[in-house]
């Protein structure tokens, strides 16, 4: 007769054997899914507003440039704000190189925009986001209050009018001459780079 202790043995091990390993393994994809991820997200996040804000200061001093050079009386005014303005819609970056500035003024009305020459010159004080939002507005609420800003809002996908995603702009004004100038991140960005490291870690 088989002794039960000895039948019962081979299945009691291998589970003394493999739980831990199990619970280890689960703990770190709670681990890495719970809080390594969304830690890195928030950082890649910060480093993107970061990002932007410096982009903004740069065309900031651009502006600046021009306006100093009309003070000096080298150009007029207008000459000033239009070389800036068009210097302002060359400028691209970004991994595809089609990140962009736009400038607005504090009517609000749309000054220069490189994707959407078709809103230029026009009053934007009512445009919405598809979630409602009147976000020219809200650019103009931000600068009051601060000077400077972000604002989060719903716009087309860089020069694809028909895609609309979730984007994180820096807006600021050039007081002397009313303008706010703005430039933003995709949420989707970020989004797709998180989804390339889950992919990886998976």
């Amino acid at each position: 007769m088989k002794n039960p202790a000895k039948s019962f043995l081979p299945n009691v091990v291998p589970a003394k054997i493999f739980m831990p390993v199990l619970l280890s393994m689960f703990l770190f994809i709670g681990t890495f899914f719970g809080y390594i991820l969304p830690k890195v997200e928030a950082h890649l996040m910060d480093r993107k507003r970061e990002m932007i804000h410096a982009l903004s200061e740069a065309a900031m001093s651009s502006i600046r440039y021009y306006a100093e050079r009309a003070q000096q009386n080298s150009i007029t005014v207008d000459e000033a704000k239009r070389r800036a303005a068009e210097h302002l819609r060359s400028l691209r970056y970004g991994p595809e190189g089609k990140d962009y500035f736009w400038i607005n003024d504090t009517h609000p009305r749309m000054l220069m925009h490189p994707y959407r020459t078709d809103l230029e010159g026009k009053d934007v004080t009512d445009t919405k986001d598809p979630a409602g939002k009147k976000l020219f507005l809200a650019f103009l609420e931000t600068v009051k209050e601060t000077g400077g800003g972000y604002v989060n809002y719903h716009w087309q996908w860089q020069d694809v009018p028909t895609r609309i995603f979730s984007k994180i702009s820096y807006v600021q004004e050039y007081r002397p001459w009313h303008w706010i100038i703005g430039t933003g991140l995709y949420v989707e960005d970020v989004r797709a780079q998180i989804a390339t490291i889950t992919e990886r870690m998976t």
